[in-house]
């Protein structure tokens, strides 16, 4: 057993304990609370410790985003740094060129806003330029085709002359020489005017000619309808012999008789081209003629705000040339009857813009000297009284429908007619004889042969120097208004041979007028024709075949100069 020793008695136990058993104080020796404080202590300094390393972390990560987010920015920052530099320099360099560009641009902007004002200006001036050589042009081509006219005048008198010896040697009478084509010259020709014999074709002579005829129809089917008139060529030296010789044979006295005035009757006026041709072949210096007859026309339908149709003719008969002398004024009396109303209210228009000093143009007498142009409202027939017209009279110019229609035909108007030997004894009513007329023209829509049967007594007793009618077989066939005494169907039906025949009984020779053949023909194989052929005189058997229609010029044998005029111009028969 142990027993509780002193200190004293026994040290080394004592040095033992407390080697074993330290000293306790209240540091070192814990008690329980402090051991658990100190452990809360060293957790709590785990748990900060490990939240500042977290955190830490989280610092660290977080600044090497940011560091990475800067550098990214740094790149970009310097990649549109370098993007815009290298901008800048294509900016600073395209926005040179766009300078020098738009300076450039503006340049040829103001270069060529310059250059468009000067080329106005040129144009203007070159316009300027072409018009004046436009217009001296026109007046060197006027001149140029007067000339060429001319020419052809002097052509054509050459042409003449030399057929006149064939002439001669067929009749045995001097042919006419002759002026220029419409020469308004004093020299006279010297020509025996007597009496024509009656000129026969042989039946060789019938068949050539026929045949020639028949063929040119092949060749330019409407050659007869506008014709060139190649006998107007000396009408005034040839009808002014011819009154010569009528008034010297009723001249009563030895001194010089002042010669009767050109008579014209053109009946069938129509828009007045035959009435402006002869006017201008007779009395040129009037300055009525086809041109400035179509220029009335023209201005009167501009007036009525309307146009007339085939205003010029149907055989462009405005674009005729006209006289060369343009100053000769004779007395002359062209009198103009038309039925229709309307085209009669257009030519008295006419007249009074053409003709202004001689107002009387409704056919009374205007008195004094110079050219007259007497228009008449009246048809013309083989009776005196009044007749039924087609309703086309009354509005339509020109219209070929106004013709003479039966009794008790719907909107039909009334129109006089008068024969014309009716007509001449009331117009000339001092004179002893009937007057002398120098030209009969009928075209009455197919009733010529009832419009010679009323001029039966000028005709029989050789009166009229001249006579020209239309042939046109087709009007009596019309399907829609068949009309007229010409052709298959005419009422009554009269045949141009047997017209013919019994003008040939009273002392006339008729020819069928003709259109040339022109150089493009002749360069194609066309052959030659003559300028008319002969009818009468058994020198054409048959019946025309005649398409279209056709003219016809008769000249009485009683003035021998007329007759070999036209004799002349039939070749064909003077073989």
């Amino acid at each position: 057993m142990i027993t509780p020793s002193t200190p004293s008695s026994s040290p080394s136990r004592l040095s033992r304990s407390r080697l074993s058993s330290p000293r306790k104080s209240p540091l070192n020796t814990p008690t329980s609370s402090s051991s658990t404080n100190n452990n809360k202590r060293i957790k709590t300094a785990l748990i900060l410790k490990y939240l500042f390393l977290s955190i830490l972390i989280l610092l660290v990560c977080i600044l090497l985003r940011i560091n990475l987010q800067l550098l990214q920015r740094l790149d970009n920052s310097t990649i549109v740094s370098k993007n815009d530099n290298a901008a800048i320099r294509t900016k600073e360099a395209g926005g040179g060129n766009n300078n020098n560009n738009n300076n450039n641009n503006n340049h040829h902007q103001l270069r060529a806003t310059s250059m468009q004002v000067q080329t106005e200006e040129n144009d203007q001036q070159q316009q300027q330029i072409l018009q004046n050589r436009l217009d001296t042009l026109r007046k060197e081509v006027a001149t140029m085709k007067k000339k060429v006219d001319d020419m052809k005048q002097r052509m054509v008198h050459i042409r003449n002359i030399q057929r006149s010896s064939s002439a001669n040697a067929i009749l045995g009478t001097a042919a006419v020489a002759g002026n220029d084509v419409r020469s308004s010259s004093d020299t006279k020709t010297t020509t025996s005017n007597k009496q024509l014999k009656r000129h026969t074709c042989t039946p060789n002579q019938e068949s050539i000619q026929s045949t020639r005829l028949q063929k040119r129809f092949s060749e330019w089917w409407s050659h007869s309808a506008c014709p060139d008139q190649v006998w107007m060529d000396h009408i005034v030296t040839l009808l002014e012999e011819a009154t010569s010789l009528t008034t010297t044979s009723s001249s009563t006295s030895q001194q010089q008789q002042q010669p009767p005035p050109f008579v014209v009757l053109d009946i069938g006026c129509n828009k007045g081209y035959t009435s402006a041709d002869f006017l201008d072949a007779l009395s040129p210096g009037t300055n009525m003629n086809p041109h400035t007859l179509v220029t009335a026309i023209r201005t009167i339908a501009k007036e009525d705000n309307t146009k007339f149709d085939r205003d010029g003719g149907v055989c462009n008969d405005s674009k005729k040339a006209l006289n060369v002398d343009r100053t000769t004024v004779r007395d002359v009396e062209v009198h103009c009857f038309e039925p229709s109303p309307a085209t009669y209210g257009m030519l008295i228009r006419a007249h009074e813009k053409l003709m202004p000093k001689e107002t009387n143009g409704n056919g009374s007498s205007g008195g004094g000297s110079g050219a007259k142009w007497f228009i008449h409202n009246k048809g013309l027939h083989k009776v005196n009284g009044e007749m039924k017209w087609h309703s086309a009279c009354a509005h339509a110019v020109g219209d070929e429908l106004c013709t003479i229609v039966e009794e008790g035909t719907a909107d039909a108007i009334t129109v006089p007619v008068v024969t014309v030997d009716t007509f001449l004894q009331e117009t000339y009513p001092s004179s002893s004889e009937l007057p002398l007329v120098h030209m009969l023209k009928i075209d009455a829509e197919g009733l010529d042969p009832a419009v010679l049967e009323g001029s039966m007594n000028v005709l029989t007793s050789n009166r009229a120097i001249m006579v020209m009618f239309e042939f046109n077989p087709g009007l009596s066939e019309k399907g829609d208004h068949p009309h007229g005494m010409w052709g298959r169907k005419g009422n009554p039906r009269v045949t141009l041979i047997e017209v013919t025949n019994w003008l040939d009984g009273i002392g006339y020779d008729c020819y069928l007028d003709t259109h040339l053949p022109e150089e493009s023909e002749k360069k194609k194989g066309v052959l030659d024709a003559p300028g008319l052929y002969r009818i009468t005189g058994d020198c054409l058997s048959k019946e025309p075949n005649v398409r279209g229609w056709a003219n016809v010029v008769c000249a009485s044998r009683k003035y021998g100069n007329v007759a070999v005029r036209l004799l002349e111009l039939a070749t064909f028969v003077q073989t």
